[in-house]
């Protein structure tokens, strides 16, 4: 069997209309037409999840051989959001759940993980915006200076989520003003097809909380031990996590394919690249093993 590391694994697909089935050791999707039916090979041992879109079904062989190599299978509404399941293992390594669970059960330990995870994302969003050419070097330095040096003075939960929030409308700032945007404003959930800033970063934030549900399930972390977001949710883990990877992928790159008026589906498709080009999933698993490690 090739053993490939789930951080350094590339593949991240969204199937719909087709039926995922095992066939000599392999994964393969099929999809009819009306000429012929089509098979499609899947690289099973280099992939992290796959979400099974409208119409799509699967056999019990294709999901004991996913299992095997470690491959998260989700099922999602159409175009991939919302997420309604995934597959669980109890065969998950333990060490990681047992350190975290011990610092988090510690309020001044669990209040200090949420501001490293705050850290972990100005670092982020500093790097990958430079890397996309952004250029506003000196307006995003601005704001991580800002949010590094509210960090301390937050004493709670409450208190970092304000300071995060105000960090969260400068970076918009900034983008607004790359993209001579006047009139936008940030609405999460808005139900707008037609606004496609909103609609699309709505759209794409799933690949990031996508990317966070697997570096959770591999390393065995539970979805409500959450430091920042609300403790009633439960799978709140996954947003403190994917906010270390959203800003600086998908922000950017979902606003600027609004602005050319790029089609949903290469919208995807150019944010599922650019999360690869950064390592993103490798990152999270290396920040997340050293917030529990440290």
């Amino acid at each position: 069997m090739i053993n490939i590391m789930p951080s350094k694994r590339m593949g991240m697909y969204y199937l719909e209309h087709c039926r995922i089935a095992k066939v000599d050791e392999k994964i393969t999707y099929s999809q009819a037409n009306k000429k012929a039916t089509q098979f499609f090979s899947l690289p099973v041992a280099n992939t992290n999840v796959i979400l099974m879109g409208s119409g799509t079904s699967i056999t019990q062989a294709a999901m004991r051989l996913m299992s095997e190599h470690g491959v998260m299978l989700a099922s999602v509404g159409g175009g991939g959001t919302p997420l309604f399941l995934a597959s669980q293992s109890e065969y998950r390594e333990n060490k990681y759940f047992f350190a975290y669970l011990e610092k988090w059960q510690n309020i001044k330990k669990r209040m200090q993980m949420a501001r490293d995870f705050q850290q972990y994302r100005m670092d982020f969003v500093e790097n990958q915006w430079k890397r996309l050419g952004i250029k506003k070097e000196n307006e995003i330095l601005q704001a991580n200076d800002y949010f590094e040096n509210q960090l301390p003075k937050a004493k709670n939960v409450q208190s970092l989520m304000g300071y995060e929030g105000d960090y969260t409308k400068k970076l918009y700032a900034i983008m607004r003003s790359k993209l001579a945007l006047k009139d936008f404003i940030r609405v999460a959930g808005k139900k707008d097809e037609g606004d496609l800033f909103n609609s699309y970063l709505d759209h794409a934030n799933y690949l990031a909380y996508g990317l966070a549900s697997v570096a959770l399930w591999v390393l065995g972390l539970p979805h409500q031990l959450a430091v920042s977001h609300g403790a009633t949710r439960r799978g709140a883990f996954v947003f403190d996590v994917a906010d270390i990877i959203k800003d600086g992928i998908i922000l950017p790159v979902a606003m600027i394919a609004a602005k050319e008026g790029i089609p949903r589906n290469k919208m995807r498709k150019k944010c599922i690249h650019e999360l690869q080009q950064s390592k993103a999933l490798d990152y999270l698993f290396t920040k997340l093993k050293q917030v529990i490690q440290e």
